[in-house]
């Protein structure tokens, strides 16, 4: 079940998430609750059932020199499955489709497929419509 825009409207409002125009995201889906601020999401994106955005690391808050808040941005017409894992600072890119499952670690590029754990891109020069559908799948990697 995804969150209609009155739910977005809270998300936005009352925790301070940055989320673009005809976003989609699943009630089930967790958003950063320690750091909301830091999470931004794209247009035309897609947050699909259990899936998890962090924008706070506590680890690296305990290192000289590194700030536990991160901020973490995700592009327009991307689709992130179910139960996929983005962690804090990460920066996913345009027209990026995160597999079910997939646990994002490092920054992801434009047009790609990424998938596994850690997440690896498996195609480029993908491209995804404003529905969150894939119009081309690109090229093996």
């Amino acid at each position: 079940m995804l969150i209609n825009k009155k739910f977005i409207v809270g998300y936005h409002r009352l925790r301070g998430c940055d989320i673009g125009e005809n976003c989609k995201i699943s009630k089930s889906a967790i958003i950063d609750r320690a750091h909301p601020k830091g999470v931004h999401i794209g247009d035309n994106t897609r947050v699909l059932i259990e899936a998890m955005i962090l924008a706070h690391d506590y680890s690296r808050g305990a290192l000289e020199g590194h700030s536990m808040w991160c901020d973490t941005y995700i592009g327009k017409n991307c689709v992130i499955g179910g139960r996929a894992m983005i962690m804090p600072g990460v920066k996913i890119g345009d027209h990026v489709y995160v597999a079910g499952g997939a646990v994002v670690s490092r920054s992801v590029p434009d047009h790609c497929i990424v998938a596994g754990n850690p997440a690896r891109i498996v195609r480029k020069g993908t491209v995804i419509s404003d529905k969150g559908q894939i119009v081309e799948k690109g090229e093996r990697v």
